[in-house]
This record gives structure tokens, sequence and C-alpha cells, in this order.
């Protein structure tokens, strides 16, 4: 959910001043939403929080995973890595 949110924040920076947004020059997709007061800086700020919040969530998840291999020694991360 919060990656999808930050794809249509991303989104709605890039497309702020209503130009397109090109993908790797192979298609472009068109400023939908272009009309919004404080676009880009409102997205930006969004865009910001949301990949912070990302960040966070990741290295709590990473750092759970190490304390089942480390402290807790059991076998999650193993099973997760196929061995």
């Amino acid at each position: 959910m919060i990656l999808l949110a930050i794809t249509i924040s991303g989104y709605l920076i890039v497309t702020a001043k209503g130009s397109p947004l090109n993908v790797l020059n192979l298609f472009n997709i068109p400023a939908s939403v272009s009309n919004m007061m404080n676009q880009a800086d409102k997205a930006g700020e969004i865009h910001l929080l949301l990949a912070w919040a990302l960040i966070i969530l990741v290295s709590i998840h990473a750092l759970a995973a190490l304390n089942h291999h480390f402290i807790d020694k059991d076998r999650a991360l193993n099973r997760m890595l196929g061995e």
C-alpha cells in the first residue's frame, strides 16, 4: 500500500506543471491532475514522509529477522533463505 502511495505521489510531483510522465522513453502517461494549488510541494511532502515510513518499516523488519537468527537462535531466517 505504501509503495502504491509513493508511486502516485511521485506521479503527482512530475506532472504538476501539466507535462506527461515519460516512462523509459517508451511511452508517456498524460498528466491527469495538474491544476491543484502547490501540487508539487504537497505531493513532495507526502512522497518524502511515505519514503521514510517505508525505510523505517523495512529496517524494523530486517532487525526482527536478525533478532530471530542471532538472539532467539531459531530457524526462521534459515527457512526464509531455503536452507
